[in-house]
């Protein structure tokens, strides 16, 4: 289901590299459930975003279900991330004018939900 292969993230500047991640490799099967933990600033949160399709690796390889992500176009990123994945956020991002079913109901919109279901 995913695979990752030397996933690298960094973030440069004129005159430095800051590497967050470096030669991650991971393989999580269909049905499985997987901790991710660590010291603060370890870079669990980014690995997350790029498990979540939210953020790209700077290099190596992402498999979902067996698409190359690390190839694709946004576009074809963001529809296989509506389809398959459910984010939330440590910070929430809930949207403050919107009640809180509102704000539960919005990603089922996204993903043209019936509204009996």
């Amino acid at each position: 289901m995913i695979r990752m292969k030397d996933i690298e993230k960094y973030y440069a500047n004129k005159f430095v590299k800051t590497w967050v991640l470096r030669n991650i490799d991971l393989e999580i099967k269909e049905g499985e459930f997987v901790s991710i933990m660590g010291p603060s600033g370890a870079g669990k949160s980014t690995l997350l975003y790029i498990l979540g399709m939210l953020d790209d690796a700077s290099g190596g390889e992402y498999y979902f279900y067996d698409h190359p992500v690390h190839q694709m176009k946004e576009k074809d990123k963001t529809r296989l991330h509506q389809q398959h994945i459910g984010f939330v956020f440590q910070q929430y991002h809930l949207i403050d004018e919107l009640t809180v079913y509102e704000n539960l109901e919005t990603p089922f919109l996204y993903k043209k939900v019936k509204a009996s279901e």
